[in-house]
């Protein structure tokens, strides 16, 4: 297997055994590799990045006193990493065995790729269409709803018509799992710290297109065992809602 000089970063708040598995999986398949993993634990209440630490010890640990979110704490990295690529990875996510060799084989064969995602699945194999267009008003409301006219707006919203066997330029790289190219990620210096949680993702697809092209590769895989806390709850999707209306403010409106 071909080394890669490869960073990551996994921001962990509570939810411990989904984020050993994350862990778990991937020093297991990054063993012979060129790779630096950093968990930034969010000041989680079961002390998460603790627990991690005693079971795992080679990652990077910052284990910081306040949840600051989910953006500024992938920054917490940018002044420790001198990597080629850097991966942004959830705490939710089981990854396969040529998941971070294959996309930064993608990465070499694509230079014009500033930020790229791989082929999203739900833990039954079903893919979630995660390379998805820009986000608009009626799609966020269609992501609710799910019927009718809005049930359009939403499969144009995730790209749908897209064949997702086969790699394509996409306008939005998921935050659950992405890679930048460590020297753009410290351009754009990361993450907008005005998001505290949800478009982050969105924001940072659109500021790393400034240095390249956003890709999805197909023939990279990953395991996202999703749990929509926005469809469960409305403190999330208030926050959601927030998230957005800086992102239109900063990008642009649309409906």
């Amino acid at each position: 297997m071909q080394n890669y000089n490869i960073s990551a970063s996994i921001v962990v708040y509570n939810s411990p055994e989904d984020a050993r598995k994350t862990v778990e999986t991937v020093l297991e398949h990054t063993k012979n590799l060129d790779f630096d993993l950093y968990v930034i634990d969010n000041n989680s209440a079961d002390k998460i990045g603790e627990s991690l630490k005693a079971e795992f010890d080679r990652p990077h640990y910052i284990l910081l006193d306040e949840n600051i979110g989910f953006g500024k704490g992938h920054n917490k990295v940018l002044d420790k990493i001198n990597s080629k690529y850097h991966f942004i990875i959830n705490p939710d996510i089981v990854i396969n065995e040529n998941t971070i060799s294959e996309m930064c084989r993608f990465m070499d064969e694509h230079p014009d790729c500033s930020i790229c995602c791989p082929k999203v699945l739900n833990p039954d194999g079903s893919v979630q269409y995660l390379a998805k267009r820009r986000p608009t008003l009626s799609a966020l409301l269609a992501r609710r709803i799910h019927k009718g006219p809005f049930k359009k707006i939403e499969d144009k919203y995730l790209a749908m018509e897209m064949d997702h066997s086969k790699s394509f330029e996409a306008e939005f790289c998921t935050g659950c799992f992405s890679v930048l190219r460590t020297d753009v990620f410290k351009k754009i210096k990361g993450f907008d710290p005005q998001y505290f949680l949800y478009f982050e993702d969105a924001d940072i697809t659109m500021e790393a297109k400034k240095h390249g092209k956003a890709y999805y590769n197909a023939d990279a895989t990953v395991v996202h065992m999703w749990h929509r806390e926005t469809a469960k709850s409305f403190k999330p999707f208030m926050l959601q809602l927030r998230s957005m209306f800086i992102y239109m403010k900063k990008w642009g409106y649309k409906l």
